[in-house]
This record gives C-alpha cells, structure tokens and sequence, in this order.
C-alpha cells in the first residue's frame, strides 16, 4: 500500500463516518486494512481534520519516556496513546517499549534512522585492487579459453546428437 496523503485520508474517514459499511467494507473500497481505517476514524474523531496530517518528525527522548509512563499509568493501549498523542503509527509505540525494556533512557534517546555509521565508512573505503601479474593474466585467459573450448565441445556433441537422431526417425529406404 502507498502512503495516503490528506485528500485520501479525508476520503476514507468521511466514506466510513457516512455510509453504514463499517471498518472491514470501507477498508476494502479503498483497498487498504481495517487496522489502517480504524486509526484514521479515531484520529480524526480525537483531533479533527489536524489528527490526519502526517507528522513525520523525530521524538525527544523525554517525550517518548514521558508517553510511555502515561500510557501506563492511565492504563492505555498503544492505539488510544497514538492518537492521544498525535502519532502517527502506533507501532512506534511498541518500537519504543522495547527499546526502553532493550536499554533504558539511553537507547529510547538514541535516533538511529539513516545508514549506520559503521556502514557508511565500509562504502567509501573500497579496497584497491592490486595490478594483476602477467602470469595471473595468463592465468585466468587460459582458464577462460579452456572453459570456452568445453562449451564448444558440447555443443558440437549436442549438435551432431541431433542430426542422428534426425535421421533415425527418418523413413528408411526399403532394402527387401
């Protein structure tokens, strides 16, 4: 599924909230899960129109240790606390939980989105190549002519296989 932009979001969100089809059918009209029609009902229906504008931003540790212990304390589910909160995908929620139980305040601070740093140096460092010898150049042209050699063996074999079997199924010429 392509991410929904606003206009798509509104669509699906008043289609539900003005037919009796409910979560499964409107999901279905548009081609996309139930799960994602429900989060936009109660986005919208917590925040408005403001509750479907996508967020993509980066959370502050504090704020997302300050969400989980809300969240906990008002005994919530990740959805409820997503859209309590204005997040978008309240999978991130879970994300977060188990980098928390993972490493504390530490690791729900770190934000490791982009490529790694450990891979980014691999990327720029490629080893060099050394100047093959000419013997290894001999090498690996022999190596190369000999498999080139076996290929047109074979399929001279598969050729003149061929034409035998060719003129087997040939009518033969009577010899009474």
């Amino acid at each position: 599924m392509s991410k929904l932009n606003l206009e798509k979001k509104a669509e699906i969100v008043a289609h539900y909230l003005n037919t009796s089809d409910g979560y499964k059918n409107t999901a279905n009209v548009f081609g996309i899960s139930e799960s994602v029609v429900r989060m936009l009902v109660a986005q919208f229906k917590a925040n408005g129109i403001e509750g479907l504008t996508h967020k993509n931003g980066t959370y502050s540790g504090d704020f997302k240790l300050h969400v989980l212990e809300y969240q906990k304390q008002h005994n919530l589910s990740d959805k409820e606390t997503a859209v309590l909160f204005k997040i978008p995908n309240w999978g991130t929620l879970c994300s977060w939980r188990k980098k928390y139980k993972l490493g504390g305040y530490e690791l729900l601070c770190q934000d490791r989105r982009g490529n790694p740093k450990a891979m980014a140096n691999k990327k720029t460092k490629t080893k060099k190549a050394e100047p093959k010898s000419e013997l290894e150049k001999l090498r690996e042209e022999n190596q190369w002519l000999r498999m080139e050699n076996a290929i047109l063996k074979k399929l001279n074999a598969l050729i003149q296989e061929e034409e035998e079997s060719e003129q087997g199924t040939k009518p033969e010429s009577s010899e009474n």
